[in-house]
């Protein structure tokens, strides 16, 4: 395993944390500031990046010497070392089947309408022929991969011609899902979630669907908090205990009819939240030292702090 970064002379009691984090981003800011708070509280840090370069990865014979695990991207190899940790007993701040709901959007979609979460009308299928056979009341249609990351693989389908104009599907399951075109004023309202905590940040779309065919993606800039109401706060919560996740987002279109959930997503990047670093670090270390306690005890891990995946 390559470790980056190591906090050398904490105290052997001293409270583990392993951070696996994609080398894309390595520059967040929220990332870099809970590294730096659980720094300077004492704790012992790893930051591990699987996809920095060939490496192999053993599958542990016992439990890493952490309390507690957290991922922030992708790939697959990182995936693997949070389940394993898991497996071993080792806390993982979000879990291996919290980020596998939250991915499979198939089932992400069934898990927010089962708890009376607001959100498009949804399908999938294997096939972009299928998308051709449609009539046009289906139309217009906003389709993406099965197990798409951002924008990626994003198109607009105005009508049954414009399959020819659909990208297909990367990764590692080519599915595609479709969700009805929904009005909006253009701009994008994100719900970031720790732990309890909510904010709302509003900020340009990336993505332009003003034609057919593959979104055009742009860098925007000019995200900045707005008021979080009663009914956007309880969204949000509602979707954060709905997946099991203790570190979220919610992607929202507010459209006409009222707020809709577009897409939940694990570890987000927690723009203009300038307190969310330490945020995310106070609440895993809390996380981790319960762990702790609770397995010193002979009692397993606390599954109070666990949410629920049903």
């Amino acid at each position: 395993m390559v470790t980056l970064d190591r906090r050398s002379g904490a105290p052997t009691d001293a409270i583990s944390i392993a951070f696996i984090v994609d080398r894309r981003y390595l520059a967040d800011q929220a990332l870099s500031g809970a590294l730096a708070w659980l720094r300077a509280e004492g704790c012992r840090v790893e930051l591990i990046v699987p996809d920095g370069n060939e490496q192999l990865f053993p599958v542990p014979r016992e439990a890493p010497a952490w309390d507690a695990v957290v991922t922030r991207g992708r790939a697959l190899a990182g995936f693997g070392l949070l389940a394993a940790a898991a497996a071993r007993g080792v806390m993982p701040v979000n879990s291996p089947a919290a980020i596998e709901l939250v991915r499979n959007k198939v089932a992400m979609q069934a898990r927010l309408m089962d708890h009376g979460i607001p959100v498009p009308r949804t399908w999938f299928a294997a096939h972009a022929g299928v998308f051709e056979r449609l009539s046009p009341e289906y139309f217009p249609l906003v389709v993406k991969p099965f197990d798409g990351d951002g924008a990626r693989g994003l198109a607009l389908l105005t009508g049954p011609a414009d399959v020819r104009l659909l990208p297909r599907p990367r990764g590692r399951r080519g599915l595609y899902l479709a969700q009805e075109w929904l009005e909006t004023d253009g701009w994008d309202l994100k719900l970031y979630g720790i732990g309890s905590r909510m904010w709302a940040v509003r900020k340009p779309s990336p993505v332009d669907l003003s034609r057919a065919g593959p979104a055009r993606v742009s860098p925007v800039e000019g995200a900045t908090i707005v008021s979080l109401d009663a009914e956007l706060r309880d969204i949000g919560l509602t979707c954060g205990r709905a997946c099991g996740l203790e570190l979220w987002g919610v992607d929202v279109a507010r459209t006409p009819g009222g707020p809709v959930v577009i897409e939940v997503n694990d570890f987000p990047t927690y723009s203009a939240i300038p307190e969310a670093g330490s945020a995310i670090a106070r609440h895993t270390m809390t996380l981790a030292r319960m762990h702790r306690a609770a397995r010193e005890a002979g009692s397993g891990r606390l599954h109070v702090f666990s949410r629920p995946n049903a």
